[in-house]
C-alpha cells in the first residue's frame, strides 16, 4: 500500500511512517503549496491513497476519484494521534483501503466507495 499525506498531516508523521517501512509520499515535501486537485493527480498519477484532515477531500474523491482517501476526524489532531489513527486503519484495513472514502475518528472507522459521479 502506498500513502500521500496531504501537507496537514505533517511532517513527524511523515518520517514516522517512513521509520515504520511504509512506502508514503508527503504533499509538504514533494508539491508543496499544491492545490488539491493537484494532489489528487499526483495521487492517481503514482496510485497513492491520500491522508488528510481537510474533508473537503471527501466531496472532492466523489468528483475525481483518487485511489483512495483516508479522512482524519480527530478531535485531538496531535501527530502521535495522527499516526495512531493511521496505523490503526491501516491495519485493519490493509489493501481493502483502494477504491473508498475511509472516515476514521477516535471511536470509529467509517467507509464508503468512491464513485464517479
Amino acid at each position: 500500500m502506498k500513502l500521500l499525506l496531504d501537507e496537514n498531516i505533517g511532517l513527524k508523521v511523515y518520517y514516522e511512517l517512513e521509520k515504520l517501512g511504509f512506502d508514503v509520499k508527503s504533499v509538504y515535501v514533494a508539491a508543496r503549496g499544491a492545490s488539491d486537485e493537484e494532489v489528487i493527480r499526483l495521487a492517481k498519477d503514482e496510485n497513492r491513497i491520500i491522508v488528510t484532515m481537510d474533508k473537503d477531500f471527501g466531496y472532492l474523491a466523489l468528483s475525481y476519484s483518487p485511489p483512495g482517501l483516508i479522512l482524519l476526524r480527530l478531535r485531538d489532531a496531535k501527530p502521535r494521534n495522527r499516526l495512531r489513527a493511521i496505523l490503526r486503519v491501516v491495519e485493519e484495513y490493509d489493501i481493502k483501503l483502494y477504491g473508498y472514502i475511509t472516515v476514521v475518528s477516535e471511536k470509529a472507522i467509517r467507509r464508503h466507495p468512491i464513485r464517479l459521479l
